[in-house]
């Protein structure tokens, strides 16, 4: 059986994190903010200079730049790179665009209707490859090999035209392929295989129509016109995972607009059937599906803008999950992301803070609890 875990009250300058638990609060030294940039909007993990230990990028809206922290392995970074990108950049995606086995990157610059591309140079720096203009309001990007020929390829949302995009990959440079029509204001695409067949699907969650458009991949590049699954209000990240253990995706999406999370279980054709709702916090946005017990059940991580609370649901081998106490950050935490920062063998996240236009690393406990990683681990080298 799961326990329920320790809590925390962290208190700092002004920063508040606290955690309702069972025995009460204990006061703990407050976490670290690493810069970012005004108006951080998104975050992408991966090791992009092949040390073994997990790195962040950060697109900076306000500031026109995409911000690359290379992790110390600590729960700190050793190094903060940014990177100049056309205006409004609100997205970042990763993947190996030109097939040299270093990881590059992409934003989408939804100010400029334009994206950004970088190559990795395999040390954690990055060069600038091109701009694609013409995009039209870029709102988020989902790397994918569309047409299976072992190439990453990029949909694209563009929210002004309320279409997905896609761009096939020609050796590391793009060509605008097939466009598929979803519903008004599209917002954010997550890449899936409702099916299992094995091709790449897209999920694109709609403000103005409330659903979720699923377009099932052919694996020659096109895709089906978009079928549509009604959400709650305003729908923000979707996590993927098999919530009941029967070999079919899952998901979860969260509802700014009815403050819950919305769970649906696949039925292995690519059609979805709602399933339950987490009651959440106010306005939540960001979420990841993810292991934090170690148990081979998948978890829900949830922040909320409004209220500021970062929660932790845990699953079991039936669909259902179960709420951990809330932790309380009094910060507008836009979106996070899990990994293993400090190489311990446990969950840690990281969340990008549009309060302080920063990161704030949190280390986890393999139980379901999170508390700030020490101010020593966490300065740069």
């Amino acid at each position: 059986m799961r326990r329920l875990s320790s809590a925390f009250l962290l208190c700092s300058a002004g920063l508040l994190f606290t955690v309702i638990s069972v025995s009460g609060l204990q006061q703990l030294e407050g976490p670290n903010h690493e810069p970012t940039g005004r108006v951080p909007h998104a975050i992408a993990v991966g090791d992009f200079n092949s040390d073994g230990i997990p790195d962040i990028a950060v697109p900076a809206a306000a500031e026109r730049k995409v911000t690359v922290l290379i992790g110390n392995g600590k729960g700190g970074f050793a190094a903060n790179h940014s990177y100049p990108t056309g205006m409004g950049p609100s997205w970042v995606e990763i993947s190996d665009w030109n097939g040299d086995g270093k990881l590059d990157l992409v934003t989408a610059n939804t100010g400029a209707g334009s994206l950004t591309f970088y190559l990795g140079d395999g040390s954690g720096k990055f060069t600038r490859a091109e701009d694609f203009p013409d995009i039209h309001g870029p709102a988020s990007a989902a790397a994918l090999d569309a047409n299976r020929d072992g190439k990453p390829d990029l949909a694209v949302v563009q929210a002004r035209d309320s279409r997905v995009v896609i761009l096939e990959n020609q050796g590391g440079r793009f060509k605008v392929g097939a466009t598929y029509d979803v519903g008004r204001a599209p917002h954010i695409v997550t890449k899936a295989d409702l099916n299992a067949d094995g091709i790449p699907d897209l999920i694109v969650g709609t403000f103005a129509r409330h659903m979720l458009a699923v377009l099932l991949g052919k694996g020659d590049g096109t895709f089906t016109k978009a079928g549509e699954t009604p959400v709650g209000r305003f729908p923000h990240y979707v996590a993927l995972g098999d919530w009941n253990r029967d070999g079919r995706q899952d998901l979860a999406v969260v509802s700014a607009g009815e403050d819950a999370i919305f769970l649906f279980e696949g039925d292995g054709t690519g059609a979805l059937r709602k399933s339950g709702m987490l009651p959440t916090g106010a306005n939540p946005h960001g979420l990841t599906a993810t292991d934090v017990y170690g148990d081979g059940f998948a978890d829900l991580i949830v922040s909320t803008r409004s209220s500021g609370e970062l929660a932790v649901f845990l699953g079991d081998d039936k669909g259902t999950f179960r709420a951990l106490p809330v932790i309380k950050t009094n910060q507008d935490i836009i979106a996070l992301a899990p990994g293993d920062f400090d190489r311990d063998g446990k969950l840690d996240l990281a969340l990008v803070s549009a309060s302080y236009n920063s990161v704030v690393m949190l280390r986890g406990d393999g139980k379901g609890g999170f508390a700030p990683f020490p101010a020593a681990n966490a300065q740069k080298m």
